[in-house]
């Protein structure tokens, strides 16, 4: 059972506040996943994310290749953060993890990042009306998520009993991104079920929303759970390797993957990450009693082992 957190109550007073941070570093702890509600955001939010895109979707596929994403191109040769389209069967998330030789994932991406936030920026849009709104529907998006991952930062501080800023001075200029994914009903002509291939996150922490089943995770029994959440305004949380490495495995990256259905699904997956310059060490708290399991590591070079696996840049080192 994935634990379910109203972040209402933490708005309350000190000791509400404590309390529902408790409930996440728990969650951390357990399954490393956890459904957030009482958020605050509108949930035209969510409708308007997801319409646009579908609009999207549905162009031809040499239209909506020419707004191919785009790596390494947007702010010089070591920026990897995805702007624009991806089509079917072009991104393995296994290789995302090191692990060569399986198959690619049945899943249509848009994927934007922080520029995202400045309309003067050129991204791979359509220049139509349809275009505006799409650019204008993931910018209000990825500003909602924003605000919801670092205010579950926040309550993670609380938990660990660091400042409550620590995560917030480590993220302020991070290059979060948010993929907004298009996966097809299954049929005769695919060779398997696989939406997306089993993965742990490279994030802090990631914020998932969708229309229907297909999520499923790992649990430490190795058995799969169905994560059924139909709710579009409801988000699923996830802990990243990032905070494994912070918390030195006390805290959950779970695996996880996505297997197609009869029906399309769409989802909006949110990558909150860290500064380039930001150490990932283990905290002292966690090495006490038992040595640390991860070296200390900018998040810029971390960043990049994992980017160019994803995109078979090279093996990671």
């Amino acid at each position: 059972m994935i634990p379910v957190v109203d972040l209402t109550a933490a708005r309350t007073d000190a000791d509400a506040e404590r309390a529902v941070a408790e409930e996440i570093s728990r969650a951390c702890r357990g399954t490393g996943f956890f459904i957030v509600r009482g958020h605050g955001i509108a949930a035209d939010v969510f409708a308007d994310a997801y319409a646009s895109s579908l609009r999207f979707f549905g162009l031809s596929l040499d239209t909506k290749h020419e707004f191919a994403m785009r790596t390494g191109t947007v702010r010089g040769d070591n920026d990897y953060s995805p702007y624009g389209y991806s089509a079917l069967l072009s991104e393995n998330a296994y290789a995302y993890t090191g692990r060569a030789g399986m198959p690619s994932d049945y899943v249509e991406k848009f994927s934007v990042g922080r520029l995202i936030l400045n309309d003067d920026e050129e991204l791979p849009f359509p220049t139509d009306p349809d275009g505006a709104a799409l650019r204008g529907a993931l910018k209000r998006y990825f500003a909602a998520c924003e605000t919801v991952s670092d205010r579950i930062a926040e309550l993670l501080a609380l938990a660990l009993d660091l400042p409550r800023d620590f995560f917030a001075v480590r993220t302020d200029t991070s290059n979060d991104s948010l993929r907004s994914h298009l996966y097809p009903g299954i049929a005769p002509e695919f060779v398997n079920d696989q939406g997306m291939g089993q993965h742990t996150d490279g994030t802090l922490i990631t914020l998932l929303t969708q229309d229907g089943p297909g999520l499923q995770i790992r649990d430490r029994a190795g058995e799969w759970l169905d994560v059924d959440v139909r709710e579009q305004d409801t988000f699923i949380v996830n802990i990243g390797d990032l905070m494994a490495r912070w918390s030195n495995d006390e805290y959950v990256s779970t695996p996880h993957r996505v297997r197609l259905d009869v029906r399309r699904r769409q989802s909006i997956a949110f990558f909150k990450l860290a500064n380039d310059d930001t150490v990932i060490d283990c905290f002292p708290a966690f090495v006490k009693d038992r040595p640390a399991r991860y070296e200390p590591i900018r998040y810029e070079e971390f960043s990049l082992r994992k980017m160019n696996l994803l995109f078979g840049r090279e093996s990671a080192r």
